[in-house]
């Protein structure tokens, strides 16, 4: 009854500090919003980010039937008409000279360069009329090879440029290629795949809440008020653990429903997404209960928990992916050192909930990894708040 009593003593107070809860509960949509503007308008299309530039060099060969034969210009409009899905595959921008467009490759506007040589028309001809003396045309490919947008592009570019040699061969490709998707995904964007991590990043927020919680408690003198009502540690910690965990419950179908107006696609459960925001909130509960050991007032508790948030969600896998890191390999799994966090077993979880659809058997190692990061760090932040800050039995 006492933790009662203490929760819903936490929650009037929370609710009385407006910037306190909105942090909780607004802040997270609003970063939905910022996610889906930088990564959810792809009505463009893969030409969107699939910019590349052309420096067309061909110098063009006689046809069979006369006149001039350009193959290079021909290949840029096979380029151009290139679709998937209705939705065109590049943005071509012919070029000039190759200076300006490394410039523009540096700049990050541009995926690659194609560089058509002098000589492709009759490489092609040569090709097709079984010259053996002429060599095969060279096309340059330019690009930073650690940008994604270079490898995706060159991928595509290369069979789009086989299929245009066959082409003027005259032959016909004998077998057709059907794609079909990973149930799920055939319709997903960045913006689905980085909801899980937006939902964690507002959990993480609690370490915020929990440590301002338990600094006011301290300065405000109501910890020595409580003692007199031999309120024990278990009553005190478990009442604010309920109440911060009915915050983070709250917080996230108002964070889904928001990602839901912007189109995102849900195909799993809320429950078990709840389920599994409230196991990592233990994490970030016990995270602000060792802030709060080392604050002494509320703006202290602010600073010191905000700069153990950057690393729990920056350098964890849930925003964004990171490099391999493997620490040691155990049967078949590659266990990476930002696995250490709880915030990449979460965001994998609700990642694989959401999108794909996974119910709890699929997620054993996620959720086992989770509990045993989460309760860890949630016995710890009780043992040292309990010996710092109270002397309860």
């Amino acid at each position: 009854m006492k933790s009662l009593a203490v929760l819903r003593k936490t929650l009037r107070e929370l609710l009385r500090e407006r910037m306190t809860i909105g942090l909780m509960l607004v802040f997270p949509v609003l970063l939905v919003g910022f996610y889906y503007v930088s990564f959810g308008q792809t009505n463009e299309g893969l030409a969107k980010h699939l910019s590349i530039l052309v420096l067309n060099l061909d110098e063009g060969g006689v046809a069979p039937e006369g006149g001039v034969l350009r193959a290079g210009q021909a290949f840029v409009e096979v380029l151009r008409a290139a679709e998937f899905e209705g939705q065109a595959v590049f943005a071509v921008t012919e070029v000039d000279e190759r200076h300006m467009a490394e410039i523009t490759l540096r700049e990050h506007k541009a995926s690659l360069l194609v560089e058509i040589p002098t000589d492709f028309t009759a490489a092609l001809q040569g090709f097709v009329n079984g010259d053996g003396t002429i060599a095969p045309a060279e096309l340059a490919l330019v690009g930073a090879p650690e940008s994604g947008d270079y490898v995706f592009a060159r991928s595509l570019l290369n069979g789009y440029l086989r299929q245009f040699a066959l082409q003027t061969a005259g032959w016909d490709e004998s077998v057709d290629v059907r794609y079909r998707f990973v149930p799920g995904t055939g319709t997903m964007s960045d913006f689905d795949f980085g909801v899980g991590g937006v939902i964690v990043f507002g959990i993480t927020f609690s370490v915020i809440i929990a440590a301002e919680v338990m600094v006011r408690e301290q300065v405000g003198g109501t910890l020595r008020r409580l003692r007199l009502t031999r309120l024990n540690a278990f009553s005190l910690l478990s009442g604010v653990t309920l109440a911060l965990s009915f915050v983070a419950a709250v917080q996230v179908p108002i964070t889904l429903g928001g990602a839901l107006v912007l189109g995102f696609h849900n195909n799993g459960s809320l429950m078990l997404v709840i389920f599994v925001t409230l196991m990592f909130n233990f994490s970030a509960i016990g995270l602000g209960l060792l802030v709060a050991c080392f604050s002494r007032t509320p703006a202290d508790a602010t600073n010191l928990a905000s700069a153990v948030m950057v690393p729990l969600v920056f350098l964890s896998d849930a925003l964004y992916p990171m490099p391999e890191l493997p620490v040691l390999t155990w049967g078949d799994r590659v266990i990476q050192i930002y696995d250490l966090l709880p915030t990449t077993h979460a965001a994998e979880a609700i990642r694989q909930v959401t999108v794909f659809g996974k119910g709890v058997g699929d997620l054993v190692f996620e959720l086992a990894a989770l509990a045993i990061l989460s309760i860890s760090l949630y016995a710890l932040g009780v043992v040292v708040y309990r010996r710092r800050r109270l002397q309860l039995g």
